[in-house]
């Protein structure tokens, strides 16, 4: 299904997602997305949880208040 929704850009840059693409996608408060930039399109997708050094999504923790993963866990505790 494609969907199509209009919005404006407001005064300092803000766009509204609508509320039944945010359900589809399972967005809730706070979550994360990322906006990436393809040509000359805007690409906003629901972001994963991966580990902030390596990228890896599996064995993650909370480390100092970032998601990491325990390989790099361990390689920042032999350093």
């Amino acid at each position: 299904m494609i969907y199509t929704s209009f919005k404006k850009i407001d005064d300092v840059g803000r766009v509204v997602l609508p509320k039944d693409i945010r359900e589809k996608l399972g967005l809730r408060l706070n979550d994360m997305i990322k906006i990436d930039v393809e040509n000359d399109r805007i690409v906003i997708t629901k972001a994963e949880h991966t580990c902030v050094f390596c990228g890896k999504s599996s064995e993650l923790r909370s480390f100092m208040g970032k998601t990491v993963c325990e390989d790099c866990i361990k390689t920042l505790n032999n350093t």
